[in-house]
């Protein structure tokens, strides 16, 4: 999916302007070769592995903290909902460096060349608040869909009798 998200990542900033996905991806592969449908690929993985387990983590802790055997059933959803939306907020942050250096990577490719080239140029250029650049919007984002899973997923589990 890697040349999937190059594109769309280069669409989202607008900078460039690719008539269609087909003409962006020749594009791509004729002005940067294959490395440029790959740009940022071990920042995307760097981002993405680490994501769900730490959403895991900080989703089931605080599931654990909530008390959900003194809760009325109707608000046990509204309860996985809220501790999926923190977990998702929390682990957006964490991963949030790993996200600037993907997209740096993906629009830039020939100027971030590499992980740790591209982790001095951002530093240099915006310091440590630069890693954290379009954190809210990233994390909004993603708290909201990991969140609205986990509580559909919670909620097809019980209705099946497969979870307490």
């Amino acid at each position: 999916m890697s040349p999937i998200t190059v594109i769309k990542t280069r669409y989202e900033s607008g900078r460039y302007g690719y008539e269609s996905i087909y003409a962006a991806l020749k594009s791509i592969y004729r002005t940067e070769g294959h490395r440029g449908l790959f740009s940022g690929l071990t920042a995307t993985l760097l981002r993405d592995a680490p994501f769900s387990g730490i959403y895991l983590m900080f989703y089931n802790q605080t599931k654990n903290i909530m008390t959900h055997d003194q809760l009325d059933t109707v608000l046990i959803p509204a309860v996985n909902f809220s501790c999926g939306i923190f977990a998702g907020i929390l682990a957006s942050l964490v991963t949030q460096p790993a996200d600037v250096i993907k997209t740096h990577m993906q629009l830039s490719p020939v100027k971030f060349r590499w992980i740790g080239q591209a982790v001095t140029l951002i530093f240099k250029d915006y310091g440590l608040r630069g890693f954290f650049q379009g954190g809210v919007p990233r994390a909004l984002r993603r708290a909201l869909m990991a969140a609205m899973a986990w509580t559909v997923y919670e909620e097809m589990m019980a209705k099946m009798g497969l979870k307490s």
